[in-house]
């Protein structure tokens, strides 16, 4: 995958449509590529991550539920109090979208609608910049609200931290070649029996 900046430096230059390049996205879809992404796809992409948490969170009670049924059986397990489930959930997706965006660029959420999270120069978080947006967006969720009004399609994240959510669907395909059948080891060569 290259990144934002050497995408845009090659369709400005025209090198990108002399490149073998495939894009994974149907051609109505490809002047949408390298924009930043609006609102619908945002709060989707968000959704689905928050659903994760909330996925992960169960599971990690189920576990506790069920370890302290086997270890100590017939004594009473109580559900954690809703204070805890909030911290657990919000702590995992703290953490899920740190690594996430430091070291893909993207959640499951953002792969599913097609997004990746950059910086100013269109370069990958590093890691303390995704952890401190992690921070912002798990704090003030509602600053997603902003892209709204916001003339770039910034969150209020986004404009603090000067990041942006870009649609990325590029997919660059290495071409393969594999080597002549004669030149294989063990390959017979054309005129032996």
């Amino acid at each position: 995958m290259t990144t934002f900046r050497e995408y845009l430096e090659r369709k400005s230059s025209g090198a990108l449509e002399a490149e073998a390049i495939e894009l994974s996205l149907p051609e109505a879809a490809r002047p949408f590529q390298g924009e930043r992404a609006g609102f619908a796809t945002r709060i989707v992409a968000c959704g689905i991550d928050v659903a994760i948490a909330a996925i992960v969170a169960l599971g990690v009670w189920v576990c506790i539920f069920l370890v302290k049924v086997i270890l100590s059986p017939g004594t009473e397990v109580t559900m954690p109090s809703f204070a805890w489930a909030i911290i657990v959930s919000y702590g995992f997706t703290w953490m899920y979208w740190t690594m996430a965006w430091a070291t893909t660029g993207r959640t499951i959420g953002d792969w599913m609608m097609g997004l990746r999270i950059v910086d100013i120069h269109g370069n990958p978080l590093s890691w303390p910049l995704s952890a401190l947006r992690s921070v912002f967006c798990v704090g003030f969720p509602f600053g997603l609200i902003w892209v709204l009004f916001s003339p770039s399609n910034r969150s209020l994240q986004d404009t603090v931290l000067r990041t942006s959510a870009i649609y990325d669907w590029a997919v660059e395909i290495a071409a393969v070649r594999l080597p002549a059948p004669d030149s294989r080891q063990g390959a017979p060569s054309p005129g032996s029996p």
